[in-house]
């Protein structure tokens, strides 16, 4: 393909490209851009959620969000605000703003974008590989100690509970 005018070039991913892992409660999530095949510019991760799936409340220091919600049901705190989106929605999110989300409906699809990209990591990195007709380590025995120490690990500038 073509180079942008910095020498960047375009990425197609389609349903069931990237790097997908088991998360949280057993969704699935998937790295669809990384910060390094966008120049930094921005990371995209996709889940395939299913009910009960959530982030603890935490604060992103260096990046902003931008949820685009596609389908399913998305309770989500934001400062001292909720709301709860049904079907179709989007939410932008600047850094510094304490969050939390939770899959109420028994299955929700959505983007996760953050800019600048990094963040991605996380996700790719603390997920359980994908295994057609293997069962993840995931569900009730995941751990929020996990996902902490790999934010830390990773540098993200994640702080928790704030």
């Amino acid at each position: 393909m073509t180079a942008g005018l910095d020498g960047r070039h375009p990425v197609v991913r389609r349903d069931g490209e990237g790097v997908a892992r088991l998360w949280g409660k057993g969704s699935v999530v998937t790295t669809k851009l990384t910060a390094d095949e966008t120049g930094g510019a921005l990371g995209v991760t996709h889940f395939d959620a299913v009910r009960g799936e959530r982030a603890p409340r935490h604060t992103h220091t260096r990046e902003d969000e931008i949820f685009i919600i596609e389908g399913g049901e998305v309770h989500l705190t934001v400062g001292d605000a909720t709301e709860t989106v049904r079907g179709a929605g989007v939410l932008f999110l600047p850094r510094g703003i304490p969050h939390s989300y939770l899959v109420e409906s028994e299955t929700a699809r959505f983007y996760v974008i953050t800019t600048p990209g990094g963040f991605e990591r996380f996700f790719s990195e603390t997920g359980y590989p994908v295994r057609p007709g293997r069962t993840a380590p995931v569900g009730e025995a995941w751990s929020v100690n996990r996902t902490t120490e790999f934010a830390e690990r990773l540098g993200l500038g994640v702080v928790w509970g704030k």
